[in-house]
């Protein structure tokens, strides 16, 4: 029988899990020497490998609201949410679950004494596991994280599910499009779906979804810090004022190559500039290093820095949480993810901290804001990595037109602001209708 047979048979059975679960045992079959050596050599797939079959933390209290995280970004997105929420509803309790390590730490520090684990995998034995050690009163997964056999095992329980700041990408939305068969169920499970804007949306309707446009929360998101003063701190620590400072932010292979021997070429002109490297995922910060100084630069890690000013050379930031506050301490930043074919990563934060911002093309994960900050003038996208040292430069020849860019990347993002009231309405409504 064909997939389309079998995943007709299933839909029609209703056991679209048997499916599912059939499909990652042979994935995983498949797979299991790979992953063998991998549990095996990499502590990150060892760490708490219980919980990803089902052996989470039980929560102190009773029905939480579960909120699902893929990594950092989306952990640092809900804080505000989480903050209003406490306030409206004292007795609601919180669960956090993420698929990245880093995402955990950052979810165990920014809520602190609430539990924290990692997600189940999406095999029907492992999220029934997981179900009913949380028993949550709803379910709210961050941007997509639509997983088939959790929203399917929730919607057997009568545990409504959401998506809060939905993203759907093209590439996305075709992949699920063309296996409609498989995932239209999840789609149609949830009970809402909070979209950034109406191509989002719209693409979410088209998969069975109910929803709606609430906005960016990316726009709303609250900074814990006081940027003039970490930003002065941070340019102290990097040569003091008159010093200029070019942060890459969430760099990709090989992106720190090219940014590199643009920081080369730079210096020629700028003979005090400092250049500060933060790779997207930080177990790359060896690979990053030796980039740095295969070039003939001195590099230092973050996290072995003394007190006081660092040295000449380049700065690594291989922490976890601290990027937007090196933001604060730049003069033009550049976004990682976008001379690669990886959709971009976040620009929003530099952008509400007033700093000039250059990429390159691939922005899909980001499309919406990315035209909001070019239009504005707070953002310059590039056609090839050859064009980096101009773009960069004209800002660091002119710093009066970078600090007016910045303006009107921070007004930009104020204008875009919203999605937090809209969220909770949402949520409200939704998924806490019956709490």
């Amino acid at each position: 029988m064909s997939l389309a047979g079998l995943t007709g048979a299933a839909r029609r059975r209703g056991d679209m899990g048997i499916l599912f679960d059939a499909a990652y045992l042979g994935a995983g079959l498949a797979a299991f020497p790979w992953l063998a050596f991998k549990v095996a050599a990499d502590p990150r797939f060892r760490h708490r490998l219980d919980e990803r079959f089902g052996r989470v933390p039980p929560p102190a209290g009773d029905r939480p609201l579960w909120f699902h995280c893929a990594s950092v970004g989306e952990v640092n997105l809900i804080r505000p949410l989480v903050r209003r929420l406490r306030a409206e509803r004292p007795g609601l309790g919180f669960y956090f679950s993420t698929l990245t390590r880093a995402g955990r730490q950052q979810a165990e520090a920014a809520f602190p004494g609430a539990p924290v684990s990692y997600f189940p995998l999406d095999f029907t034995p492992a999220v029934r596991a997981a179900l009913r050690r949380v028993r949550p009163s709803g379910v709210l997964l961050v941007e997509l994280e639509v997983w088939p056999n959790f929203v399917e095992e929730c919607g057997r329980l009568g545990i409504p599910v959401g998506v809060i700041n939905g993203r759907l990408s093209g590439r996305s939305f075709a992949r699920y499009r063309r296996f409609r068969g498989l995932f239209s169920r999840a789609f149609r499970g949830l009970r809402a779906a909070g979209a950034q804007n109406e191509t989002y949306a719209g693409r979410f309707r088209a998969l069975g979804a109910p929803a709606v446009v609430t906005g960016n929360l990316k726009f709303d998101a609250e900074l814990t810090f006081d940027p003039e003063t970490v930003g002065r701190e941070w340019r102290a620590r990097l040569g003091g004022e008159g010093v200029p400072v070019l942060v890459a932010g969430s760099t990709h292979e090989p992106e720190e190559r090219t940014l590199v021997e643009a920081f080369l070429r730079l210096r020629s002109e700028f003979p005090r500039l400092r250049l500060v490297l933060a790779p997207r995922h930080i177990e790359r910060a060896a690979e990053v290093q030796k980039v740095v100084e295969a070039a003939g630069l001195p590099c230092y890690k973050r996290s072995r820095l003394p007190q006081g000013p660092v040295p000449d050379g380049v700065l690594l930031i291989d922490t976890v949480g601290e990027l937007v506050q090196v933001y604060a301490g730049a003069d033009v930043v550049f976004i990682g993810g976008t001379f690669c074919a990886r959709g971009g990563q976040n620009m929003l934060e530099p952008a509400a901290l007033g700093r000039p911002i250059v990429s390159g093309p691939s922005l899909s994960n980001f499309e919406e804001v990315a035209r909001v900050l070019v239009r504005a003038g707070g953002m310059r996208v590039l056609n090839a990595p050859s064009d980096l040292v101009a773009a960069l430069g004209a800002w660091l020849r002119d710093p009066a037109a970078g600090r007016e860019a910045g303006r009107r990347a921070r007004e930009a993002v104020a204008a875009g602001r919203g999605a937090l009231a809209s969220t909770l309405a949402l949520i409200r409504g939704a998924i806490l209708a019956e709490g």
